[in-house]
């Protein structure tokens, strides 16, 4: 670790990383629960608008902004329309029909398969540890998914919305390994956010949605929580762990993504959106030790990454 990083700034950051990455599951639950009329569509608009007006004057002020090469922008159009467009869409059509926590969860699967993806791309060989790990923590998610200690029915519809996310960004993860030594972190998270919002904005404006949004009453709670999302979900949080990256290294920052369902129950537990049961506790630690365990030997792979909400989890 660099001499001039404090190891305790560097592990906090990581760990408001994880709380601000767990709580994106808590906001948005929250925005479908308090405004049913709310649509994925509607949430995930105004979240990349907020993104993009802060993050694009932030960049404009440092003079950071790279010019797209002419060549990679069709691959720049492809993952937008990966994600953030497909994914955030079964992402929040799964999170208005299952708890943020059994979301989360669900969710954090995803550099599990990401392995498998590049095999399947690339060749590159898979360890044993892949296929425990996914083995365990598909058997957690499965342990929360037939726990109803608290009554509360699971989304058959839901969970295959979330199944969708995942595959979603396996795929994006596999294309954006083409992408992540040509530009910085930075710079893909602005362009394909821009591309998302120019996908969703047709949905937004001509699909019925933004008649609908102009007669809802958006409460200072409702915009508290957009704003939380666009800034300190998408933007706050990334700089946060690409600073941990640079600090510590991509392997030993990437471990901090696994507590990020923790973060989430707590959250949810504590405004009352969810309660603890044996069943939910047992299926996150079983699953997130699967989750540990399938990346025991980062060595084995390249360096993979994930846009959790548009994000990258790499370093410049």
């Amino acid at each position: 670790m660099p001499h001039k990083h404090s190891a305790f700034w560097v592990y906090l950051c990581l760990l408001l990383t994880s709380a601000l990455w767990g709580s994106s599951f808590v906001f948005t639950r929250y925005l479908f629960l308090a405004e049913p009329a709310l649509t994925p569509v509607m949430v995930v608009s105004m979240r990349l608008v907020i993104a993009a007006l802060f993050l694009w004057p932030c960049l404009l002020a440092t003079g950071r902004v790279e010019r797209l090469r002419r060549e990679d922008l069709h691959w720049f159009v492809l993952l937008a329309l990966l994600e953030p467009f497909l994914y955030f869409l079964c992402e929040n059509n799964g999170l208005r029909r299952v708890p943020g926590g059994l979301s989360s969860i669900i969710i954090a699967t995803i550099p599990i398969f990401v392995p498998f993806g590049l095999y399947a791309a690339y060749r590159e060989k898979l360890h044993w540890l892949n296929w425990a790990g996914l083995l365990l923590s598909l058997g957690g998610v499965m342990l929360m998914i037939m726990g109803k200690g608290d009554g509360a029915e699971v989304s058959l519809q839901g969970i295959l919305y979330l199944v969708c996310a995942v595959i979603t960004a396996v795929i994006y993860s596999v294309i954006l390994v083409k992408m992540v030594n040509k530009y910085r972190p930075y710079t893909l998270t602005l362009y394909t956010n821009l591309f998302g919002l120019f996908l969703f904005l047709p949905l937004f404006l001509f699909c019925g949605h933004f008649s609908t949004l102009v007669q809802l009453r958006v409460t200072a709670g409702m915009w508290g929580a957009l704003i939380c999302l666009g800034i300190g979900c998408s933007v706050l949080a990334y700089v946060l762990f690409n600073f941990g990256v640079r600090a510590v290294g991509a392997a030993r920052a990437s471990v901090f993504n696994n507590i990020i369902p923790l973060f989430t129950l707590f959250f949810a537990v504590m405004i009352g959106q969810e309660a603890i049961t044996w069943q939910k506790v047992a299926g996150m630690v079983v699953t997130v030790a699967g989750v540990c365990i399938a990346q025991k030997k980062p060595g084995e792979f390249p360096a993979t990454y994930h846009m959790r909400d548009s994000n990258p989890r790499s370093s410049e």
